[in-house]
C-alpha cells in the first residue's frame, strides 16, 4: 500500500474511533481509584505463552497505545502525572501476565492512534475502542465488552432534553474523532431533515475539555461512553453533572462491542490474546477488574474476534 493511501485510510479510521461502556447509572461507581491499585496478580500459562510470536517474546514486552484521561478505562494516578491507571489498564496487564509477556502502555494523542499502530510506532490500541465492520476493513478486533453512548447535562439543567431528538439547535461537546462525534453529525442531519436546526456540534481533545465547557456554560450537553458519564457523575456526591436516561436506550445510544485493536498482520498475538482474555473471564479476574471500576454492567461472556456488527 502507497504512503498517500496507507496515510489516507489512517486518517479516515482516526476519525471513526470512539469509546464505549454501559452498566446503568445507579450511583454505585466507586471514587476514583487509589492511584496504582492493582487487581490480583494472575499467573503466566505457558501454553499461551507459546503462541505469542517470537518477536514479541525476544522483545519482553507487548507495547500498548492508548489516551488518557477516560475514566474509569484510563485515568492518570496523579494530577500532572505520567502514570496510568484504570480499567483497560488494568485488564491489559493481566492479559500481559498470562500472556507471559507485560503490556507495556504509552499515552498517545487520540487522534494519532491508528496512524501510529499502522506505522508500528506500537503494536496494540487498548483505549475502550469501538468494533465496527468499517474498522474491521484494517485492523482486528479482541471483543472485551459491550457499551454505547449517553448525554450528560448540569444538574437542574436538562429541561427539554430527554433524548437525542431533542439536540437539535443545542450546542453539544464531543471528544473530537470519536464515535459520539459521528453521532452527532448524524443526528444533526436528521434535524435539518425535519426542518429543524442542526446540532451544534463543538468537539475537544480531551473528555476533560468537554467537561470544563459544560461547566463554563459552553455548551449545554456533554455527548460521551455511558459508563464514562457515569464514572463523572457518580465519583463523588458533589459532583455538578448528571446523566440523561433515556428509557428507549437503557444500554446507551448504538450500544456494541468493544476491543483491543490488533494488526491485520498479527493474528497469531490476536489469537493469543483472545484466548488470555477469555481465560480471565473463566477464571472471574476480568468480573474483579471490572467491579472495581463500578463497569460489571459492559460484562460479555465470551472473548470474540471481530464480531461488532455496525
Amino acid at each position: 500500500m502507497s504512503r498517500l493511501i496507507r496515510a489516507v485510510a489512517a486518517a479516515a479510521m482516526a476519525l471513526s474511533l470512539g469509546a464505549c461502556a454501559n452498566p446503568s447509572i445507579d450511583g454505585s461507581a466507586p471514587a476514583a481509584p487509589t492511584a496504582g491499585a492493582s487487581v490480583t496478580a494472575v499467573k503466566a500459562d505457558p501454553a499461551l505463552t507459546a503462541l505469542v510470536p517470537e518477536k514479541y517474546r525476544k522483545a519482553g514486552e507487548i507495547k500498548v497505545a492508548t489516551n488518557a484521561p477516560y475514566a474509569p478505562y484510563e485515568i492518570f494516578a496523579s494530577t500532572g502525572g505520567k502514570e496510568l491507571t484504570g480499567l483497560d489498564i488494568d485488564l491489559g496487564r493481566a492479559v500481559g501476565q498470562k500472556l507471559g509477556v507485560p503490556f507495556v502502555f504509552s499515552q498517545q494523542p487520540f487522534d494519532g492512534l491508528f496512524p501510529g499502530l499502522q506505522a508500528a510506532k506500537y503494536d496494540l490500541l487498548m483505549a475502550a475502542l469501538f468494533d465496527t465492520k468499517e474498522r474491521q476493513k484494517a485492523v482486528d478486533f479482541v471483543d472485551y465488552s459491550r457499551s454505547g453512548s449517553a448525554l450528560m447535562t448540569l444538574k437542574g439543567k436538562a429541561a427539554g432534553i430527554k433524548t437525542l431528538d431533542d439536540l437539535c439547535g443545542v450546542p453539544v461537546a464531543a471528544q473530537k474523532g470519536t464515535a459520539q462525534s459521528t453521532l452527532l453529525e448524524q443526528q444533526s442531519t436528521v434535524c435539518t431533515k425535519a426542518g429543524k436546526k442542526g446540532v451544534q456540534i463543538k468537539t475537544f481533545p480531551q473528555f476533560s475539555d468537554s467537561q470544563l465547557a459544560l461547566k463554563t456554560g459552553a455548551v449545554k450537553v456533554v455527548a460521551g461512553d455511558l459508563p464514562t458519564l457515569g464514572y463523572a457523575v457518580a465519583q463523588n456526591s458533589a459532583s455538578p453533572f448528571a446523566v440523561i436516561k433515556d428509557p428507549a436506550a437503557p444500554n446507551g445510544y448504538r450500544s456494541s462491542l468493544t476491543g483491543i485493536c490488533v494488526p491485520k498482520n498479527q493474528t497469531k498475538l490476536r489469537d493469543a490474546i483472545q484466548q488470555a482474555v477469555q481465560a480471565l473471564i473463566d477464571d472471574g479476574t476480568y468480573a474483579r477488574i471490572l467491579a472495581k471500576y463500578g463497569a460489571s454492567g459492559i460484562a460479555v461472556d465470551k472473548a470474540v474476534v471481530n464480531q461488532g456488527q455496525r
